[in-house]
């Protein structure tokens, strides 16, 4: 597969907010502990359920969840969704970002759409579609942006684009939790 080279000058990012409160830290570190990766891909895609909606992981072919501690007990956690866009003959990652300090869930989730970070999208050879389609593996295919251990440390997540959707969606989630703490201190 061949990546985008290059930013995406196209489009805008646009970042999707919704309001959360009763989000569980819990079920998140069941699925990957805090400074940790998990692919989900496959048969294990219904296990999401439980942090994340149906409507958005049905669009996924799989899914990278990392969680990292920070100083003072706040934990951010990415759910990367690969999307495949057979119309487009391209897959797109989709990245949804949480935040918990300590146990409680930030008050807002993020969802990055039309990312401009390099390699959030690939595009497969002109025949894969109608290959992959024939012979059944669609849902197992395994994506180019995804770490080759379907586990690992968070320091072992060498691929460039995970890492990139990680700190944009830290960085846009990371100013909300430092208002809230500023509020309370007031």
């Amino acid at each position: 597969m061949r990546n985008r080279a290059k930013r995406n000058k196209k489009g805008k990012m646009k970042f999707d907010w919704f309001p959360i409160t009763q989000e569980n830290r819990s079920k998140w570190e069941q699925i990957c502990p805090p400074n940790e990766y998990r692919v989900i891909s496959g048969s294990a895609m219904p296990s999401l359920s439980a942090i994340l909606p149906c409507e958005l992981t049905d669009k996924y072919h799989s899914v990278v969840i990392a969680g990292s501690q920070v100083a003072g007990g706040t934990v951010y956690y990415m759910a990367n969704g690969n999307r495949i866009d057979a119309s487009g003959s391209a897959i797109d990652q989709m990245p949804f970002g949480i935040a918990f300090v300590g146990q409680t869930a930030s008050g807002s989730a993020c969802l990055i759409q039309h990312g401009d970070y390099e390699n959030r999208t690939t595009y497969p050879p002109f025949d894969f579609w109608a290959q992959v389609k024939q012979s059944g593996i669609y849902n197992y295919y395994p994506l180019q942006e995804l770490p080759e251990k379907a586990a690992g440390k968070l320091s072992e997540l060498n691929i460039k684009s995970q890492l990139d959707a990680f700190e944009i969606l830290r960085t846009q989630i990371e100013p909300l939790i430092e208002n809230d703490e500023k509020s309370r201190k007031s």
